[in-house]
């Protein structure tokens, strides 16, 4: 029965901070979009003013995280390429080519040995 607990609390682990992961990379990531848009596209200042905030929030989410400052950023770098891809194919509608999905692969394999390997 503890082994059950114990197995339970570690999936609860991983589904919360891989949780707060993908948050941290919609914030990074959608911050800095409406920034680009407003230099880059041309948009009103008013997106670069809403980008600057939510770049603000994502910087407070990864201290919700319950480990260290490197590690933590570490791991948060592989699970930000793979959401950057994704966010290419849904927003930007570019499909990945075989190495940007080898290359996503690869950096996620790295953030979960580098966060969730056990101490």
């Amino acid at each position: 029965m503890e082994l059950i607990l114990q197995t339970d609390y570690s999936v609860a682990l991983v589904a919360s901070t891989f949780s707060l992961f993908v948050i941290a990379a919609l914030l990074e990531i959608g911050g800095g979009y409406l920034v680009w848009l407003w230099l880059r596209e041309k948009k009103r200042m008013s997106f670069g003013l809403i980008g600057g905030v939510i770049l603000f929030i994502y910087g407070i989410i990864p201290t919700l995280q319950p480990s260290n400052f490197g590690r933590v950023y570490a791991a948060y770098g592989g699970i930000f390429v793979v959401m950057a891809i994704i966010w290419g194919l849904i927003i930007d509608k570019k499909r990945p080519d075989r190495y940007e999905i080898i290359g996503g692969t690869i950096v996620l394999i790295g953030a979960a040995v580098i966060f969730y390997a056990p101490r």
